[in-house]
């Protein structure tokens, strides 16, 4: 149990660190207003967050359900795990359909390209709600609301 335990808490701050270093590391780069710059992290922003999203946040996923059943906890009965996963999923979901589809755009988008100052602020205020709901999963695992 402890192992899962710590496995579920690395998983969890590499996950939400990844967000919250990536996008400090996106604005300082499209900030600099340096094409190479902006590329390269481009480029690397796109695989970390797949790699960092899918590795650990299917980690952080598995581990807290394996963590409830060990526990006996029902996680769709239980108000603080339903919600943890409510917020998981909802983000997974705006991950899917908003952010990655935006990097890969930007991915492939020069600096000062027509459109790219409105992706990258969509992708950049989305990430951050999306980083804000995730830390948001930290306080329920704390507080267990009832």
């Amino acid at each position: 149990m402890v192992a899962l335990k710590t496995l579920h808490v690395l998983a969890a701050a590499l996950w939400l660190g990844n967000f919250v270093v990536t996008g400090v590391w996106a604005l300082r780069a499209y900030f600099a207003r340096n094409a190479t710059l902006f590329a390269f992290a481009a480029r690397e922003i796109l695989f970390t967050d797949v790699v960092f999203t899918a590795c650990f946040g299917a980690a952080v996923v598995v581990s807290g359900l394996a963590l409830a059943r060990s526990q006996g906890i029902d996680p769709i009965r239980t108000l603080w795990t339903r919600s943890a996963l409510e917020i998981v999923i909802g983000c997974g979901v705006v991950w899917l359909a908003v952010l990655l589809p935006l990097e890969l755009s930007m991915r492939r988008m020069q600096l000062g390209a027509p459109g790219l100052s409105r992706r990258f602020a969509i992708w950049n205020v989305t990430g951050w709600i999306v980083t804000v709901a995730l830390a948001s999963v930290i306080y329920l695992m704390i507080a267990k609301p009832v």
